[in-house]
């Protein structure tokens, strides 16, 4: 999460400094739009199809709710390209960040990844490493938040070596383990806060979406971060 929030502070440090930064942002991310595994606006292509098996990314979205799946957040998603195993492993994600909950930590990231990222880092445990991300994310929450839902908005290819830091990094601290598949989505959240009614958006705060990793690995999907 670390990094993710390290980019997202680069994007909204730039759209404060300058307006043709935002566009600039949101100019990048529409190479994506036109792509057909994804519908996030743009021209569709000529050999377009109506058949929802067809369409691409967006042509069907499902919320869960609490519960659904064991899920302990709500979560959006094309449901024909995320799967209810990365959809659990991201809403326990951004649940152990949201309330500083180990054991959804650990259902969130693969143990080795955990052991490496506190190895080098100044964290004496998974709890210290939460507390310190929960006190991060209120530097652009503004104040205590509560996660509402997660939104998959997209599935972003590996393009240009999308992935090449994410391989490195599961080759570093997971050594022979067996990757089955990876993907990468464009991902919000939305957040209430104390004694306020009005609902808030991560990706509004960032100035863009969070591109998240997640990898299957010996047949359980993990977030790599």
């Amino acid at each position: 999460m670390r990094d993710i929030l390290r980019k997202a502070a680069a994007i909204l440090a730039a759209a404060v400094i300058t307006a043709s930064a935002a566009v600039s942002c949101s100019s990048s991310k529409s190479s994506f739009s036109s792509d057909p595994n994804n519908l996030a606006g743009g021209d569709l292509p000529d050999d377009y199809s109506k058949d929802v098996e067809d369409m691409p990314y967006g042509g069907e979205y499902q919320k869960f709710e609490v519960g659904d799946n064991d899920f302990p957040l709500g979560i959006d998603m094309d449901p024909r390209f995320v799967t209810i195993e990365e959809a659990f492993a991201l809403t326990n994600y951004f649940y152990s960040v949201n309330n500083r909950d180990v054991e959804s930590f650990k259902k969130a990231v693969h143990p080795d990844l955990i052991k490496y990222r506190l190895d080098n880092s100044e964290y004496g445990s998974e709890q210290e490493f939460l507390d310190s991300e929960y006190e991060l994310l209120k530097q652009y929450t503004g104040s205590d938040f509560t996660f509402d839902y997660v939104l998959i908005d997209g599935r972003l290819k590996d393009t240009e070596g999308a992935f090449e830091q994410y391989d490195k990094l599961v080759e570093t601290a997971m050594p022979g383990c067996n990757i089955t598949s990876k993907n990468m989505y464009m991902v919000d959240v939305t957040y209430h806060k104390p004694n306020d009614g009005g609902s808030y958006s991560l990706r509004y705060r960032f100035g863009d979406y969070m591109d998240i990793a997640i990898y299957t690995i010996d047949g359980k999907a993990y977030v790599i971060s």
